[in-house]
């Protein structure tokens, strides 16, 4: 019967076939120990080889048994937690390996080749050494099975590993990263998949898609899955699957995160604002109607994107009087054109954030269903407004007397009041008239 872990230290003389015992079959005992410093968490010391443990790894000055394999490549201890840490050795260097629960046989924990992906995606910022030793070890193979096994991590390093790749091992990486793209498939790696590999069959991409969109899983690398798919769809002319499917997206209103569950980051609302950017995108692209259009328009009629310049709509960073046309609905399709161009690393990283409510606008727009009351609103806007050059409201003039206000506050308010005929924002005071179409009388008045 295989010799399990060692609970203690005197428990490896007792290893004798016994089930109760704690020396991983075929291992040994290893020279390797626990060294703890003055300040800070232990760590493991392997002949010259050293690496910090986690806080909270082991029990105050404790020094647990180190055992290791007949290769002296892998060795393991039991944490304060009662579980075991694995440790592997790999060139000049040492890398903590993933924890598992106890007792652990050597024959059956992952082999270092097997290892590799769990080891690339914890070593953090020593992943760069970790490469340049598997490069020592095991070729440029090694790099190849590490960055496919652990394409979930995150940070630049593993593109950095991948641009290095001789070019028959980058298409390695790529052939088995495309599976990801399959239903069924683990997500894990999925966003670094959309990121290398063709998006080109529209059959893999919608039943993928439909796959993660309920629950909503991988939000990014699905946004950008949809987006490929719209884009084949509307090379391919009328009764594409990307609109349909992206209906369904937005009637599962992945937004609503009362109905999320996970951690923020595996919820990632930023990520589901850019998978409704899609859906909003594809349905625009495609010319269709979809009921769940119009919820994603938002409360804000008045927002900097729904107003256009020469190059199109507003980012909201622009210096502006705010008295800039609406969009138009060929202004509109451009945008969607423009948009559906992004690279998906660019959308994966959320470069320029997410604007759902422009292309809500886009796709009501080609559908003629513009709500009467965002045109009303951008109407008002437009009015010729009559002030004096000054003296400035806000400069404490008396309550009542003609002044100067800053005519994009004026146009906002105008805009954000699409019923009234007094509007007061601030020390400003102004009158609209709809008959006239003008807004005026420009007075100082009381601060809220």
């Amino acid at each position: 019967m295989a010799c399990l872990l060692l609970v203690a230290v005197s428990a490896l003389a007792a290893c004798k076939g016994s089930s109760s015992s704690s020396a991983p079959s075929g291992g040994t005992p290893s020279s390797a120990e626990v060294r703890w410093r003055d300040a800070g968490p232990p760590e493991l010391a392997i002949a010259e080889r050293v690496v910090a443990l986690p806080s909270g790894e082991l029990a105050e000055a404790a020094h647990p048994a180190i055992m290791q394999d007949e290769t002296g490549t892998r060795l393991a201890f039991m944490r304060a937690q009662g579980d075991v840490r694995l440790v592997y050795v790999v060139a000049s260097s040492a890398y903590l390996g993933p924890v598992t629960k106890g007792p652990i046989d050597f024959r059956a924990s992952p082999d270092l080749d097997h290892a590799l992906g769990a080891l690339f995606e914890t070593a953090g910022e020593r992943r760069a050494q970790l490469v340049a030793d598997v490069l020592k070890q095991r070729t440029d193979a090694g790099v190849a099975r590490m960055l496919i096994d652990g394409a979930g991590a995150e940070g630049h390093e593993w593109d950095d590993a991948f641009a290095k790749l001789p070019d028959a091992r980058a298409t390695e990486v790529k052939t088995a990263l495309a599976g990801l793209l399959e239903r069924g498939k683990s997500t894990a790696g999925l966003k670094r998949a959309v990121l290398v590999t063709p998006l080109r069959d529209t059959a893999v991409l919608a039943a993928r898609i439909r796959e993660l969109e309920e629950p909503v899983r991988e939000p990014r690398a699905v946004a950008v899955m949809l987006r490929a798919l719209a884009s084949l769809d509307r090379s391919k002319g009328p009764g594409g699957q990307a609109a349909p499917i992206a209906c369904e997206v937005l009637g599962r209103k992945p937004l609503d995160a009362a109905n999320a569950k996970g951690t923020p980051e595996e919820i990632d609302m930023p990520g589901r604002e850019m998978l409704v950017e899609a859906a909003l995108l594809a349905i625009a692209a495609a010319g269709t109607d979809c009921p769940h259009v119009a919820a994603q328009l938002g409360e804000d009629a008045c927002t900097p994107s729904f107003r256009c310049n020469d190059h199109g709509p507003l980012t909201g960073r622009e210096t502006t009087k705010q008295d800039e046309p609406p969009c138009t609905k060929e202004q509109l399709a451009q945008a969607v054109t423009k948009d559906l161009a992004r690279l998906p690393a660019d959308v994966l990283a959320l470069s320029g954030g997410a604007r759902p409510q422009l292309f809500a606008l886009a796709a009501l727009a080609g559908q003629g269903k513009v709500p009467a009351t965002v045109a009303a609103a951008h109407t008002r806007r437009r009015y010729a407004l009559t002030q004096p050059k000054e003296p400035e409201c806000e400069n404490g003039v008396a309550v009542g007397t003609a002044c100067h206000c800053e005519e994009a506050i004026v146009r906002d308010q105008a805009c954000r009041h699409p019923e009234g005929n007094t509007v007061s924002v601030g020390v400003c005071k102004f009158e609209i008239d709809d008959k006239q179409k003008k807004l005026f009388n420009m007075v100082a008045t009381a601060p809220p």
